[in-house]
């Protein structure tokens, strides 16, 4: 399939992960008891034991931290390691990818006096895990993010929680420094999704012009910005698309790709991809559905029917479906009567057609 259509990189990446499994690790015993206490206040947390920290019930022992360590570095949402933070350093600089993948690390010191966060402090949620760890041992809490030590708001933290794609997680560091030097931020966000958070701290832009300077770009149209604007996608386009019978996924997907391309639309920014009910089950529409990890709704032709002012109706979809309209009918429906953006283009066996949502609430 197209390579060029994939939105993981964008919104999966960049969810603001819980930590749903959490590895707590230790080598002695002070450190098992502390581990211990923190695996017990912290849901799905595992403790992990080296031949020298005594038993602990239902703990995991393990004769080699290296590999121990990078057998369940992926496997885990996040690691509390409870030993020298030269000693955690060491074992995760090998497994370490991106900040938009690592899981959260903390360290926390064999007397339990600090828990510091270490790698994924944004994303990861390492910053508030090791203001939670603190919290159940009665350490100290290190955060060393330079956002959370001036007060500045942390871009890319903001956007996961606010449902955006991040498509050039580089230029997060940017803006960070800008805001951080007090330097003019313009924020372009038509749909004002992050007003309530960055209004006191960025300038409205009334268009996509930066002016060579840092800034932040919230919208669903592809431009030519600076490699300083950091790029953010609203969930805030429907497609609808119809085919023929036995159409696979990869011609779906070249045809859906080819549209946004044509048109300079986001595969980030799909919220929903939408058809005639007599198609869901195609294996090609699931095919494309997964592909994109976007949600496939489907609507009947009593409901299509019922669109009114369809840019492009067809006798002959009406001759086959009994329904004037399938793409364009299901783009406006799953966009929430949003206005066409793209009105129908046939590419082989499909039609496509794109709509925009009102807005985002």
């Amino acid at each position: 399939m197209t390579a060029a259509l994939r939105t993981d990189t964008g919104r999966d990446m960049n969810k603001h992960r819980k930590k749903s499994t959490v590895a707590v690790w230790a080598l002695t015993p002070a450190g098992s008891q502390i581990a211990a206490q923190i695996a017990g206040h912290l849901n799905g947390a595992a403790v992990y034991t080296g031949p020298n920290a005594g038993e602990i019930r239902d703990g995991k022992r393990f004769d080699r931290l290296a590999q121990a360590v990078e057998e369940a570095f992926a496997t885990h949402d996040a690691h509390v390691f409870v030993m020298a933070a030269g000693i955690a350093v060491r074992m995760i600089a090998p497994l370490i990818t991106s900040k938009q993948t690592d899981p959260a690390v903390v360290t926390v010191d064999d007397t339990g006096a600090f828990a510091v966060s270490l790698l994924s402090g944004h994303l990861g949620g390492a910053n508030a895990l090791a203001a939670e760890v603190a919290d159940i041992i009665g350490a100290r809490p290190l955060i060393t993010t330079a956002t959370d030590r001036g007060g500045i708001p942390a871009v890319d933290l903001l956007a996961a929680e606010s449902g955006l794609g991040i498509e050039n997680p580089s230029a997060v560091r940017a803006v960070s420094m800008a805001l951080i030097a007090g330097q003019p931020v313009m924020r372009y966000d038509p749909f004002g999704v992050l007003d309530p958070s960055l209004a006191p701290w960025t300038q409205t832009a009334q268009t996509p012009d930066f002016k060579n300077r840092p800034g932040i770009y919230v919208y669903h149209e592809t431009a030519g910005l600076a490699e300083n604007v950091l790029v953010l996608r609203p969930a805030s386009l429907a497609v609808g698309v119809g085919c023929n019978s036995g159409t696979s996924g990869a011609e779906l997907c070249s045809a859906v790709s080819a549209v946004f391309a044509r048109h300079g639309l986001a595969a980030g920014s799909i919220r929903h991809l939408a058809t005639i009910s007599e198609k869901i089950s195609e294996p090609g529409m699931q095919e494309l559905a997964s592909y994109l990890k976007c949600p496939l709704t489907s609507f009947t032709r009593a409901e299509l029917e019922s669109v009114k002012n369809i840019p492009t109706p067809s006798a002959m979809v009406e001759k086959h479906m009994g329904v004037k309209s399938v793409c364009e009918a299901a783009a406006i429906l799953a966009a929430r009567t949003g206005p066409i953006t793209v009105p129908k283009q046939r590419i082989g066996n499909t039609t496509v057609a794109v709509a925009a949502l009102p807005s985002l609430s």
